[in-house]
Parts: structure tokens; sequence; C-alpha cells
């Protein structure tokens, strides 16, 4: 069997190929490598940064409320058993700062003189850990986590009353409702998100979960986890590590003056999108100069190894017809034109597949909408609009009941309704989940609402996939009236879409305005 013949260009092209392609891959493979160290040392770094920041803040704050405390058991109110009095300055101790989400006055023998707000704690002998360590110690003191007369999970910050002769007259405290809004949150929940996942919570000296972004997660021991165990000890450092869901974090912690723990952490998943726009960064940045060598090459290849060819071509013919002609050199540019046109066709047939891929990469793959990822973008070019933020009620429940294959219909089902129901000007985006947003350019609140309505009420009306209606909640906003941010906007609108559940779900709720700036 006579082997088949390969030609000198192809081989030299071949080579050449080979070798750019090589280059181009170590060069993004090496880039992606360094920039993915790099930024996992660099959110380690800022988590510790931001970890130590809190404590000391943290810090800071008790110090002050202890103060704060101090300055006002000196008021003479406290000396007098007059617990109308005494309530009267616990409120008005109570708006004048913005630390506790409750006072109280309690005697020496664990009996409530008085609380603000009121409720109905008057003469209860409290018999509650905070309660019995203030008591006895008779010292300032911030309380280990704990259930109230009042149900609610708190922290108790105390300080001891005397009256002119040193005798002790009971404590005067101040709550933090862990559960709810209250000072700490407010300082500890400032973490910055760097649009990722990146989140703070705190344990006490127990390991038990005193504040987390998660409100279900509070009161929750977590006394197992490693960095749990080394930040008690009063260590401070960052570590990879596996959450209590298995998910890797890039973790920092540091521990505070009352032997707290603050552990700043995010998912090692963050670092994966600025990795894949870097060595998209190095493609772009390195194919012009590859196609450019490549092209140059071909000129160079053509002056050496065309007459070669058309040598090899003749040697060929000579064989079969004599007759054959002696060739004479050709014309120079038929062959560099037909190069020219198959690395045209290849450039373009590429640069289609680039197009198509990024734009798949825009788009939910389940329901059409345009993902998280290109959302700023189409917003930033609007000038007036308003936005629906809507999630599917109880969804949950639907993937539990009937398996996650009937709630992925029940998503695409409910995209169809969203679309159906919106004009072909307005932009449907998937946040994630059960949760979508609409963007409605030159839309005035009042016309959003209505589309909302006509949207909620449609849905509720009609069967889905799991067999019968669903429900969604809606929160509404306009860049004009709520606010001139789209975050704020689309935080506004978050808030909204949470209190529309909070009233029952199935209905419309329109955001109230925040930060307007003429």
């Amino acid at each position: 069997m006579k082997p088949k013949m390969l030609s000198v260009k192809l081989l030299i092209l071949t080579l050449l190929g080979f070798a750019m392609i090589g280059t181009l891959a170590g060069s993004v493979i090496s880039g992606v490598v360094v920039s993915k160290n790099n930024l996992e040392k660099n959110y380690l770094i800022e988590n510790q940064f931001y970890a130590e920041k809190l404590a000391d803040t943290t810090n800071s704050l008790f110090s002050t409320m202890l103060k704060s405390l101090t300055l006002e058991s000196q008021d003479s109110e406290y000396l007098h058993t007059d617990s109308t009095a005494i309530n009267k300055e616990l409120t008005h101790f109570l708006d004048s700062t913005t630390f506790f989400n409750s006072t109280l006055f309690v005697d020496s023998k664990g009996k409530v003189v008085a609380s603000a707000p009121e409720v109905n704690l008057k003469g209860i002998q409290l018999n509650t850990p905070g309660a019995k360590e203030a008591l006895i110690q008779k010292v300032p003191l911030i309380s280990q986590p704990y259930i109230s007369v009042t149900g609610r999970m708190i922290l108790l910050i105390s300080v001891p009353v005397f009256d002119d002769n040193g005798s002790y007259l009971g404590f005067l405290a101040g709550t933090i409702y862990l559960h709810e809004d209250n000072s700490l949150k407010k300082v500890l929940g400032q973490h910055p998100k760097h649009q990722n996942d990146s989140y703070v919570y705190v344990v006490d000296s127990h390991g038990d979960i005193i504040y987390h972004p998660d409100p279900i997660r509070i009161g929750e021991n977590a006394i197992e986890n490693k960095i749990i165990q080394k930040v008690l000890k009063g260590e401070n450092g960052a570590q990879e590590i596996l959450d209590t869901k298995g998910i890797p974090m890039l973790a920092a912690y540091a521990s505070s003056a009352n032997n707290w723990g603050i552990i700043s952490q995010t998912p090692k998943k963050a670092i994966l999108e600025p990795t894949i726009e870097m060595a998209k960064q190095v493609c772009l940045i390195a194919i012009p100069f590859m196609i450019f060598v490549f092209l140059m090459s071909l000129v160079m290849l053509k002056k050496i190894v065309d007459p070669i060819r058309n040598l090899s071509f003749y040697a060929q013919q000579i064989t079969v017809d004599s007759s054959v002609p002696k060739p004479h050199i050709p014309d120079w540019y038929f062959e560099l034109k037909e190069l020219e046109r198959a690395i045209l066709i290849a450039v373009e047939f590429y640069e289609k597949k680039i197009i198509n891929v990024e734009s798949e990469s825009n788009l939910d793959p389940l329901t059409g909408y345009y993902n998280r990822r290109s959302l700023e973008e189409k917003v930033n070019s609007l000038e007036m609009y308003s936005i629906i933020l809507l999630d599917i009620d109880l969804f949950k429940t639907v993937n539990d009941q009937y398996g996650h294959q009937v709630g992925d219909e029940v998503l695409k089902y409910l995209s169809t309704l969203v679309k159906n129901e919106t004009r072909e000007s307005d932009m449907c985006f998937r946040m994630g989940g059960e949760e979508f947003l609409i963007v409605l350019p030159e839309t005035d609140i009042g016309t959003a609402n209505m589309i909302a309505e006509r949207i909620r009420k449609k849905t509720e009306n009609t069967i889905s996939p799991s067999g019968k209606p669903i429900t969604v909640s809606m929160g509404i906003g306009n860049s004009s009236e709520t606010a001139n941010h789209f975050s704020q906007l689309l935080h506004a609108t978050d808030k909204a879409l949470y209190q529309a559940k909070q009233q029952g779900r199935n209905r419309t709720v329109i955001a109230n305005p925040i930060n307007i700036e003429n």
C-alpha cells in the first residue's frame, strides 16, 4: 500500500498551529492558576482584615453600651421606688439611644421595677441566666444568649445600681433581640459583598451563633466547626474550610474581647467568575497578535515553499504525461487568496461560535430569561423604568410534593405566562431559584402595578404543571420614585417583596421611596 504523502507546507502549517495554540493555552492556563491563587490569597487577607476590624468594632460597641448604661444608672430616679418615674426615665433613655431593643430596671431581689417599652413585666421575678448572673456578680456584664421571659433570644447588657451609701439597689439593663433588628446587626451586617456571597457570622464563647445573615441559624451551636474551635481559643487567622453544608469557603476569624468569635467568609466559587473573565481578556489580547503573526508566517512560507510545490506537481504529472510543459512561476496570489479565504471562513465560523457562547452565557437555560450577569448592563442603558420583583409562593412545597422535574416545569410555565403578559420592550430576568425580575422601560409605577396585578391574577387563576394554580408575591419599584441607584432600587423592591410575603403572600406591594436625589 502506497503511503500517504504529506506536503511540506502542511507540516509547517501544522507545526505553526500547534506552537501558537500551545502558547495561547500555556498563557491562559498559567494566567488562570496565578489569578486563582492571588484571588484566594486576597480574599483570605481581606476577610482576615474585616474579621479583625469587626472584632474591634464589636468591642467598642459593647464598651460604649456599658458606658452609656453606667452613666444612666447614676440618675437619681433609680434611687427611689416610684416605678412610674423610673419607667418614664427608661423610656427617655431608650429613645435617646439606638443600642437596645428594650431597657429595664430590676431590684436587688430580682423583680422587675419598670421596663421600656412596657410589656407587662412589672413585678415579675426574673430567674433567667442573665438576670441571675447580674444579681450575683453586681458588676457590669454582657450575658450569654438566652431565652427571655418574653420568649425572645436576647443578650442582656447590665450594670449594677448603688445608692449614695453604696448599698446595692439592683441593676439597669438593656436588651438586644437577636432575631430582630438591633444595633449589633447594624454593625455586623455591613459586609462588602463584592457581588459574591461573602458574609459574616458571630458565635459566643460556647459556640452558639448569635448573629448570622440567615436568622434561622441564630441560636444554632457550631462548636464542631474547626475554625470556631480556634477562634474560641483566642486565635486569629484565615484558611480554606468546608462549611456545615460542605461548601468550600475562604474563611477568616478573629476573637473579640468578650471571647466571641467573628468569622468572615467567602465561597471559593466566588473566584471562578473573575478567573474566567481574566482568561477571556488574555485571549482577546493574544488572539489578534497571533492572527497577525500567522498571516506574516503565511507570506514568508509561500515564498519558500511554493517553488518546491510547483516542481513537485510537475514531477508528479510528468510521469503520467510527458507532454506536460515545464512549470513556470505561477500567479503567486492564487494560493494566497485561497488560504486567506479559508482562514477568513474559519475565523468567521469561530467568531459566530464565540458570539453564540457569549449569548448563551447571559441566558438562563431553563426559562430562556436573561440571567443576573447581564442585569446591570441592560439597566444602565435605561433612563426611567420600573421593576417588578416576583417570587413563587411556597415553591419548596411544589418541589417536595411533586419533585424537582415538576418544579422546573412550573418555572418554565410561569416564565411563559409572564412573557405573554408583558410587552415586547420589557426585559425578564431570572434572579435565581424561583425569583424573577421584570424591567419595564419608560413605565411609571402605576402602570407597573397594573401589569403586576394582571400577572398575579392570571397566575392564581391558571392551572400550573403541578395540577393546580400557584401564586406569586411581588414587589414594585421605580427608578424615579423609589431610588435613583439600581442597587438601592433593587434592595427597596426586595423589601417590598418580603413585605408581601409577610402579609400573607399572593399580593403586590409598592416599595417605599428611599434616598431620592434631584
